[in-house]
């Protein structure tokens, strides 16, 4: 059996770290740690290292409705 080309494993590779920042964005790990959202996307592109500002999505529990008026 042939080995894939190099350009099918660099594919292949992308989609597991893609695969991985959907997990962990599932999981609630947004930033600040080897398995979260923010360092899949800097391996997927070591160029975005320190430029990204994520902000975690606020749950149900931390939503203040406005007041009605």
């Amino acid at each position: 059996m042939t080995q894939p080309s190099p350009e099918l494993t660099q594919l292949q590779q992308q989609q597991a770290l893609f695969t991985q920042a959907l997990k962990a964005m599932l999981e609630g790990k947004w930033a600040a740690g080897p398995e979260t959202v923010e360092a899949y996307l800097y391996a997927l592109d070591p160029n975005m290292t320190g430029t990204l500002s994520l902000d975690t999505p606020v749950t149900e529990s931390e939503f203040v409705s406005p007041p009605k008026q």
